[in-house]
Order: structure tokens, then sequence, then C-alpha cells
């Protein structure tokens, strides 16, 4: 998928001289990168910024043709202005979000792309512990014919990440 938001990527083994697996989820065909402004009326926790190693696993599917079972990626969160960016610098894709609903270290953002064939609305709901988030991640691909949806695929995942980068991960160092 363009953003691979769901497919999601975990550092199994995270230390100095590990190495370190990446296995890059399916890739859907989409008309570019996804470009996109979203005004937000919440913000993300601080510790959401920056770069994550995400894994994704799949909890249910109505296609699970479509979709890996596995999958890991990186998440990365910036903000410019009003405008929150998530962005992969695996595939180079990048879009707004919208962020839907924060509780302490709980979010719940949405990504949404409108091509002409399909419409994908992923909204992810994660927990931030630390150097770390767990949560699930929820996407639907509506698809169209002669402007009727025709088919609809849905996937939920559980989603783990591990901070690479950011500002938190630079306090638990300062200590």
């Amino acid at each position: 998928m363009i953003l691979s938001l769901l497919t999601a990527l975990i550092i199994s083994n995270v230390g100095i001289n590990k190495e370190i697996l990446l296995y890059p989820a399916k890739i859907i065909k989409n008309e570019g990168v996804l470009r996109g402004e979203v005004s937000v009326s919440k913000d993300l926790p601080e510790e959401f910024y920056g770069t994550w190693a995400v894994r994704s696993t799949i909890i249910e599917t109505n296609n699970p043709e479509l979709f890996n079972q596995k999958s890991t990626d990186i998440w990365s969160f910036s903000r410019n202005g009003e405008i929150i960016t998530l962005s992969n610098p695996v595939t180079g894709a990048i879009a707004s979000i919208t962020v839907n609903e924060v509780a302490g270290k709980k979010a719940k953002f949405t990504r949404e792309h409108v091509a002409e064939k399909y419409t994908e609305t992923e909204t992810p709901e994660v927990t931030i512990e630390g150097a770390s988030f767990s949560g699930e991640d929820t996407l639907i691909i509506k698809h169209f014919y002669k402007d009727k949806i025709y088919k609809t695929d849905v996937v939920k995942y559980k989603v783990e990440g591990l901070k690479l980068s950011g500002p938190a991960l630079k306090d638990l160092f300062a200590k």
C-alpha cells in the first residue's frame, strides 16, 4: 500500500552490532505518492513525533489474499504548523493525517486517499509507552465501478512500534 501505515515494521533484535531485518509490506499500485494537507484540531503527544520501526500482524480480514499476514515498515511523524504528516522513508510515501482523538498517551488518527477507482481509509489507534507503542490499525479499501461501490476490502492489524529517533528517545539517552 502506498502509505503502508498498516504494513508495519518492528526490529526483532535491537542493539549494537545486531542485524536489522526489514520486510516491506505488499505494495498496491497507486497513482503516485500521496500528498495533501489537513488542518488538525488536536495534536499528537510529543512522544509520537519521530521515526518508528513498526510491525503489523493481521487480526482479521475479509481478503487474506490481498493483505500480508505479517509485515514491517517505517513510520515517521512530523509537524509543520497545523499540518501533521506521516511519511515512509522506505517507500517515499507521504500523507497528512487527521487526529481524531487523543487521551493521555493514546491517539487515534486517520489517513485518507481518494482515487478515481478506489478510496482508502486507514485508522490506527495506538498507545505509546516510552520508546514503544502498540494498538490496532484498520484499513478499508472501497473499489468503485461506474461511481458505485462494487467491492470493499477490510483488514485489521495489531501494530507494534519501536522508536528509532525523535524527542522522547533523546530524553531517554540523556538520563
